[in-house]
């Protein structure tokens, strides 16, 4: 997904809150807040490994027609990578936001047989508009990226041990007699 974004540094707690005043001032300029129906965060770094002063957070929203990158005004484009997430729909302020990723790091994703995939960066999904949602009922949706599940091929018990073409035939055998 291609989206615009303004990105801040330094420990997540002050650089979300820095770099959407500055999208959201930017989007106001422009009289496009109402065309950004969801917001998304972007955690570029882990915090476990870069220092606090050196972490980037990006506030993004989708790239629609007629809004474009202003590097003047700190706004880039990027385009956010796909895969694998454990998602929680969390439900609040967004000050529990970081307390929520560390239980879903350490506690709830490996509990669900899911392997944390510590190369692509955490994402939010802001799915309501903070400036008329009270805080009690604002809805984020937490994406923790995960390796994929590899799923052992199942086979039918009156099959197994039978080839593909030879599963094939029986099932047409059964289907003409």
């Amino acid at each position: 997904m291609t989206v615009l974004y303004a990105r801040a540094i330094g420990p997540y707690q002050a650089s979300a809150p820095e770099a959407w005043s500055r999208m959201n001032a930017w989007l106001d300029s422009r009289h496009s807040r109402s065309r950004a129906k969801q917001g998304y965060g972007y955690f570029r770094d882990n915090p476990r490994t870069t220092a606090p002063d050196l972490l980037r957070f990006d506030a993004c929203v989708p790239m629609t027609f007629g809004l474009e990158p202003d590097t003047e005004a700190g706004i880039g484009r990027q385009t956010l990578p796909g895969g694998a997430f454990a998602v929680y729909t969390h439900v609040g302020s967004y000050k529990e936001i970081g307390d929520m990723f560390s239980r879903l790091q350490g506690e709830i994703v490996p509990k669900r047989g899911l392997t944390l995939d510590h190369e692509r960066p955490f994402v939010t999904i802001y799915l309501n508009d903070p400036t008329i949602t009270r805080e009690m009922h604002r809805r984020t949706e937490l994406c923790v990226p995960v390796h994929p599940v590899r799923m052992p091929l199942s086979s039918n018990d009156d099959d197994a041990g039978q080839g593909a073409d030879q599963v094939a035939a029986n099932l047409v055998s059964k289907l003409a007699g």
